[in-house]
């Protein structure tokens, strides 16, 4: 309701006070309805976005010599949001007096989500994957982080067909691919160049995914055997695969990826057709192991606990149970961000993704982060 002044003497008054009036009638007579405080579009982006979901091992098969497939289904009252194939979700849960997170790969196309069904494919490597495969039994519930990564099909920046090199559980993210493919709601061709030692330690049936688009052809190193290709991935059989219509996308262990680069280095392949995913920030070699103390401080809680100088920052945190919020583990997707108080650190230039304002105001990603020196940091709260 405007208000005008008036040039008449007093008559401000007047009007200030019927208009007070006014206002108050207006509020008496509304209904008592209560405000619509949510909307669609924030229904839509709490399922597309939902942050952290509980969700329970549902089955686990053995799928290779070390691999074991694990699906997981959501718990009663959650959901699986929609994610691209090639993506990952973060696994966490407490184990023993830790509480560990790793990603994994999804295995399952985005409609398998949707319907409630998640795999992965997980390898025997490292803490959390033995707990994975030995101890977690059907029905262990754990918390998944909402899907993430940039490794998946784009056609703005992608070409029409991917050629996919894999070795290990790299395959996962190219099995969610080749899945979408077949359901329609991912729109390439795609062939998977799976090298493995022997057919016992390769994860998926090849048979299962042939066409739509889908070519598969697995190479052994270490035996021959009828329709599959033997030795190494070599210039010469990545030649038969690639045309002018061609992206690679690799994912597997490091030593793949540089024998591999070098291989299409040699033929002229376009290093800017080339991704890779990245692989977690592992332990780093120093002369000497040297024990540092790290403060850590999470909104008003403060924690003290030792921090090696070979194991990032992230992995001293979960060996003393502190719910540490992590998703890559690989310094690249920023989620884990927190500054630094006071102390010196390290952080190998590859793994370093920050932005020039956080290294020039002391935040880091503290899974590709090593301490030099006692620190003290603050971290965000985990919010599960």
């Amino acid at each position: 309701m405007a208000f005008k002044r008036s040039d008449v003497p007093g008559e401000d008054i007047r009007l200030a006070m019927e208009m007070t009036a006014k206002r108050r009638q207006l509020i008496d007579e509304t209904p008592a309805t209560p405000l619509v405080y949510e909307y669609g579009v924030n229904r839509l982006a709490k399922s597309l976005h939902p942050g952290f979901v509980k969700a329970a091992i549902a089955d686990k098969i053995p799928c290779s010599a070390d691999c074991v497939k694990i699906s997981l289904e959501p718990v009663s009252g959650w959901e699986f949001p929609y994610f691209r194939a090639g993506q990952f979700i973060t696994l966490s849960c407490k184990t023993g007096g830790s509480f560990l997170s790793r990603p994994y790969s999804i295995v399952s196309s985005p409609k398998e989500a949707l319907a409630g069904k998640l795999e992965i494919i997980v390898q025997r490597k490292g803490i959390f994957s033995e707990f994975l495969i030995d101890k977690a039994a059907e029905g262990t519930e754990l918390w998944a982080g909402e899907p993430s990564g940039d490794f998946h099909h784009d056609s703005v920046r992608d070409k029409g067909h991917i050629l996919a090199i894999a070795g290990g559980s790299g395959v996962t993210p190219f099995l969610s691919m080749m899945k979408a493919i077949h359901e329609g709601s991912e729109d390439f061709r795609i062939t998977l160049i799976y090298g493995a030692r022997t057919k016992a330690r390769i994860p998926f049936c090849p048979a299962d995914f042939e066409g739509d688009g889908v070519e598969t052809v697995v190479v052994l190193s270490d035996e021959e055997a009828e329709g599959y290709r033997h030795g190494f991935i070599t210039a010469d059989l990545l030649k038969e695969y690639i045309d002018d219509d061609t992206s690679v996308f690799m994912c597997g262990p490091n030593a793949m990826y540089g024998f591999v680069r070098k291989e299409l280095e040699s033929i002229g392949f376009d290093p800017a057709r080339i991704r890779q995913e990245r692989n977690s920030v592992g332990d780093r070699e120093v002369s000497e192991i040297k024990v540092f103390r790290l403060t850590v401080h999470i909104r008003d809680a403060v924690y003290e606990l030792d921090a090696p100088n070979n194991e990032t920052l992230i992995t001293a945190l979960e060996r003393a149970g502190i719910p540490a919020v992590v998703r890559c583990r690989n310094g690249s997707c920023g989620f884990c961000h927190s500054r630094v108080i006071n102390g010196e650190y390290f952080i190998d230039k590859k793994d370093d993704f920050r932005r020039s304002a956080d290294k020039k105001f002391g935040f880091i990603h503290p899974c590709s982060t090593y301490p030099e020196s006692d620190i003290e940091i603050d971290i965000p709260i985990m919010n599960v």
